[in-house]
């Protein structure tokens, strides 16, 4: 049974991954740390540099959002420590509207309470709306701006043909996120790796159809031994 490091998104936290410890006996969650002093083109390479620092054996990583973006440089970095990944709304690069890094910049409070509901489906349950929004009132506004920077420097699509472990792609079919136009290059390097698309959910499909995730993950276990 394979050991698994799961990496959170921008603006969030290790909870995104709460629904998940029911099925991932071996399993660990990261909590990345601020890293203040690298400037954002270079954060999500020294992210990668801390994660592998973390793992005491070869993992499976599941990435989501922005830590998907982590998890495909650490399997560029140390293919070695990387058993598998499973890649959670996004993509080989994760353009960030200007717009939206100007809000930060000048209203962060309020883009932080429109990035929860715009991570959510539209008709998503109203308990999970508040409890997304109560969890952003508590992000670093300063750090949620560093974090949406580094994904605007992200972009790994000449170099995907170098990750060679076993992968699987798991998107929401209602992300307003990483839309599914952007999780579908991934099609360009790998047009044979899984890639799941769950009816009815957004951005935090993790959370937001957690038995349909769950059994997505239970499938990837049995498929690639894990």
């Amino acid at each position: 049974m394979a050991y698994w490091y799961l990496i959170h998104g921008a603006a969030s936290t290790r909870l995104t991954w709460t629904r998940q410890l029911q099925v991932l006996p071996l399993v660990e969650r990261a909590s990345l740390p601020p890293l203040d002093a690298v400037e954002p083109p270079f954060l999500i390479d020294a992210w990668a540099d801390y994660c592998l620092s973390q793992l005491t054996q070869p993992s499976v990583i599941m990435g989501h959002s922005l830590g998907g973006a982590i998890a495909q440089i650490m399997a560029l970095k140390d293919p070695t420590m990387v058993l598998g990944l499973v890649l959670v709304g996004t993509a080989p690069r994760l353009p960030v509207n200007p717009d939206l890094i100007e809000a930060l910049r000048k209203h962060p409070d309020t883009a932080l309470q429109n990035i929860a509901r715009w991570s959510l489906a539209p008709d998503a349950p109203s308990e999970l709306l508040q409890r997304s929004l109560h969890q952003v009132a508590s992000v670093d506004t300063h750090r949620a701006l560093r974090e949406f920077l580094a994904c605007t420097y992200f972009d790994v699509r000449d170099k995907l043909h170098q990750i060679t472990c076993h992968r699987a792609v798991i998107a929401g079919e209602r992300d307003r996120m990483t839309p599914l136009t952007l999780v579908s290059e991934f099609r360009e390097a790998w047009p044979d790796v899984p890639l799941y698309t769950i009816p009815n959910a957004g951005h935090m499909m993790m959370l937001e159809q957690p038995e349909a995730f769950n059994q997505i993950l239970g499938e990837l276990v049995e498929r690639f031994n894990w």
